[in-house]
């Protein structure tokens, strides 16, 4: 039997690029429908703050991504993962949060 309350919300995301910090990369992807309500991983800035292209608003970096997901353009949901925070090369907390997924499957 599954447990339902070990299931968080699903989340969609569309991959967008490769990206890399030295040793590190991941993949950045853009959030559908964000709502930091639903996904914790995300924040609320004012329209005045400084955002960079992929923010913690709108954006995650998916830090194991298999490379047959990780196709620019394509759709993948998970619902569990890990919130690494934001990644230590940037100073902006403005930036997009670092998540270890498990489970990520094509969006149908």
């Amino acid at each position: 039997m599954a447990c339902k309350k070990d299931a968080g919300p699903t989340v969609t995301v569309t991959v967008a690029e490769k990206v890399s910090w030295g040793l590190d990369s991941a993949y950045s992807a853009i959030v559908d429908n964000p709502d930091p309500a639903t996904h914790t991983f995300l924040c609320t800035l004012g329209a005045s703050e400084p955002k960079p292209l992929y923010n913690c608003t709108n954006a995650v970096y998916i830090r194991n991504l298999p490379a047959s997901l990780g196709v620019p353009g394509k759709r993948i949901t998970f619902h569990k993962y890990i919130d690494d925070g934001q990644p230590t090369l940037y100073s902006s907390i403005n930036h997009a949060h670092v998540l270890t997924v498990n489970n990520p499957q094509e969006a149908r």
